[in-house]
């Protein structure tokens, strides 16, 4: 491309050149100095002789004046590198094409050359995201490898913590799943139900009371005791009787935290009940007294010795506080659980707090 460059600046530097030149012999034509000879440019004795002569009249000049001949010497000369340079772009041509042609060449080497060099980075790209993945699977077969040789080396126990661990999570699920069905837990409060109605049915025959021939139940939707009969349900307040209400009422708490205790429910391990013979002393004569007739004595014998018989089977997670009027004076274990006696002054709250107490 430099050889082209210089080629093609010296062409225009020979037209410049040439401009000039034709320029010069234009003028010495037009002026029409030199005879028609030397305008052609010959040369010999002619020559010499216009030397010798005046070139506007031809007339022989006394000294002979060498212009003339110098101005024909010139213009030859012009003429000369005229013919030149009409030969030069011939040459000029024929190489400036040589080297067009060699320039092409050289354009269509870098295209495929361009061409080759894509083609390399492609490559090069597919092999540097084959090694890629290459090192990304050797480098997760490592850590399976080494996964692998750490479960390996404990084999025994290893598998047999996580055989239990899988047992214990499927029987949690399991249980899960069990406590969400609506059906499953009916079914388990029915059945806590019916133990609690069987141990309510115990106490109730203990008690004496009425209607217990067909077994007694709790109804957690409303919320109250029921006696089965040949007739039907028979609930607490159809029954009627006082001794009965409060019959019911004793075993029902009695049944239930007897459940609770034995199945270490998250309830009080105590109960207080307050006055439960209250039916069997109508009048204050009597409650005073702490005495009742002997079939109410009866009645209140029943009550007391459930609420023994609950406790001691408890014992000693449960405790039953009762504070009555009741004083079963015949009986050594009422006594020996009698931790207060309030009569004649003395009380749950002292009388001389209620003095302290007025203005």
């Amino acid at each position: 491309m430099d050889s082209r460059a210089l080629l093609l600046e010296r062409a225009e530097s020979e037209r410049d050149f040439e401009t000039a030149v034709e320029l010069h012999a234009g003028r010495l034509t037009s002026l029409e100095l030199l005879p028609p000879q030397q305008y052609r440019g010959e040369t010999g004795s002619e020559t010499d002789q216009a030397a010798g002569a005046c070139p506007l009249c031809s007339s022989e000049l006394v000294h002979p004046d060498p212009t003339p001949s110098a101005l024909a010497e010139r213009l030859q000369a012009l003429r000369g590198e005229l013919d030149l340079l009409d030969a030069a772009p011939e040459s000029r041509r024929r190489v400036l094409t040589e080297l067009e042609g060699e320039a092409n060449r050289l354009r269509q080497e870098l295209i495929a050359v361009g061409a080759a060099v894509e083609a390399l980075n492609s490559a090069d790209e597919a092999m540097r995201a084959q090694r890629d993945a290459i090192a990304t699977r050797n480098y997760t077969r490592g850590r399976i490898e080494a996964l692998l040789g750490v479960v390996t080396s404990s084999t025994g126990e290893s598998l047999d913590r996580l055989r239990r661990s899988v047992e214990g999570a499927a029987e949690r699920v399991a249980q899960l799943q069990a406590e969400l069905d609506p059906e499953a837990d009916r079914e388990q409060l029915t059945s806590r139900l019916n133990i609690v109605g069987r141990t309510m049915t115990e106490l109730a025959e203990q008690l004496g009371l009425e209607h217990v021939e067909e077994g007694v139940r709790l109804d957690l939707a409303n919320l109250t005791v029921v006696t089965d009969t040949n007739t039907g349900p028979l609930p607490l307040v159809r029954i009627g009787s006082g001794a009965n209400w409060v019959g019911y009422h004793l075993a029902t708490h009695l049944a239930l935290h007897k459940y609770f205790t034995e199945n270490a429910r998250p309830v009080p391990r105590f109960l207080m009940i307050d006055q439960p013979t209250q039916a069997f002393y109508p009048s204050d004569v009597e409650k005073n007294a702490g005495t009742v007739n002997d079939a109410d004595r009866e009645a209140v014998l029943a009550m007391f010795r459930a609420m023994r018989d609950v406790a001691e089977a408890l014992a000693p997670n449960m405790q039953i506080i009762v504070s009555d009027h009741a004083n079963l004076v015949d009986e050594e274990w009422f006594q020996d659980s009698v931790e207060h006696i309030w009569r004649g002054g003395e009380a749950l709250v002292p009388v001389e707090w209620m003095h302290d107490a007025e203005p």
